[in-house]
């Protein structure tokens, strides 16, 4: 992998990293009004796959 693709690779995983953050804390006020197969659910589970599958680890 080219230093610029490795580089950029990993801004798109900071920002996934920052953007699942987010996520957590709108989930988390929500509550239990949030269940498996809403829009942020989905994406939580899209965006943690995409940092592990990239080797990153999550520590939220």
């Amino acid at each position: 992998m080219k230093q610029y693709d490795k580089g950029y690779l990993d801004g798109q995983l900071d920002s996934a990293e920052n953007e699942l953050y987010f996520l957590y804390e709108i989930q988390k006020q929500m509550g239990s009004q949030a269940h498996m197969g809403d829009a942020i659910t989905i994406r939580i589970q899209d965006t943690e796959k995409l940092l592990k599958d990239n080797g990153r680890e999550i520590e939220f």
